[in-house]
């Protein structure tokens, strides 16, 4: 799962370690940037005008805090209770959701790090996960990801209509739906030479195990392609949107042997290019895809 920081607002009152910290972050880097409490953007913008920064640094700082919100902030709703912003993300419960705080000065607790001198360490080696195969633990991997757009993207020549890969859709959206932030379309593009059962078949499993969140307002595009389109990519099991993307090395399935389901999976954090071109090719040129048949709900 992506790690969580927070920074405080008065740590990055100024344009150079603004920039500095923002750019070890993103969605592909496996770091984010809690935005905590809410209204966090604006606290750091009182903090700037409050050291006396000019206009245009000013302006400048809006405008990358801005870009940031798109690529590398994320919402987590835990509690702020408005009096100081030290003791509030130093609350067990907000703490605990935390990898690290980004502080202005010294604070002699654990996971709190003076911006200045904090060690490159604590931003490596962040793009890589080790999950458990259940559904929860899958599903909980990708909740910043699904979060970050409307639109989910799911790419894996095995997917089917089979309780084994609807349990993990099923866990994804709940995830979602406890956070407030259900998507309102997901794309799933599977092989039909792995399973070419008749289309009717496949569609009423698909209709009944997923009924529930049609009836909440997503929508469902289901694409069972010709085998050769994904010859380039064997080991192709990917969920995207237009801003982020993991590739899962072992797919959107929860085995069906209880004791697989402690084993452990890779799950990677995909950089921004890959996640462009996987975009562009299923979403944007959808088109030119060769594609046997298609469930929509």
């Amino acid at each position: 799962m992506h790690a969580i920081f927070a920074i405080e607002p008065e740590a990055i009152n100024n344009w150079q370690d603004l920039r500095y910290a923002l750019e070890k972050f993103g969605y592909s880097k496996g770091l984010l940037i809690a935005r905590y409490p809410k209204t966090w953007m604006r606290l750091v913008m009182e903090a700037c005008r409050s050291r006396g920064l000019g206009d245009i640094e000013l302006k400048r700082i809006e405008e990358k805090l801005q870009s940031a919100k798109d690529d590398r902030l994320v919402r987590i709703g835990l509690p702020y209770d408005g009096t100081s912003w030290l003791e509030s993300v130093n609350a067990e419960a907000v703490l605990s959701q935390l990898a690290a705080v980004l502080v202005r000065n010294r604070v002699d607790i654990d996971k709190f790090h003076r911006i200045d001198d904090a060690s490159e360490n604590l931003f490596d080696n962040r793009r890589d996960f080790c999950v458990k195969r259940n559904a929860n633990a899958l599903a909980e991997t990708a909740k910043y990801v699904l979060a970050a757009s409307d639109q989910v993207v799911l790419v894996d020549p095995y997917f089917q209509s089979r309780r084994k890969c609807i349990k993990v859709l099923n866990s994804m959206l709940s995830i979602c739906a406890a956070s407030g932030d259900l998507p309102n379309h997901i794309f799933i593009f599977s092989d039909h030479s792995k399973d070419p059962r008749q289309l009717g078949e496949v569609k009423l499993e698909y209709e009944n195990q997923l009924n529930a969140w049609v009836q909440r307002g997503v929508r469902f595009s289901i694409f069972r392609m010709a085998g050769d389109q994904l010859d380039q990519d064997i080991h192709a099991r990917y969920l995207f949107n237009q801003k982020a993307g993991l590739r899962f090395d072992r797919g959107f399935v929860e085995p069906e042997a209880h004791n697989e389901r402690e084993h452990e999976t890779d799950v990677v954090c995909m950089d921004t290019d890959l996640v462009n071109r996987l975009y562009a090719r299923f979403i944007e040129a959808r088109a030119t895809i060769d594609v046997v048949d298609e469930i929509l709900l």
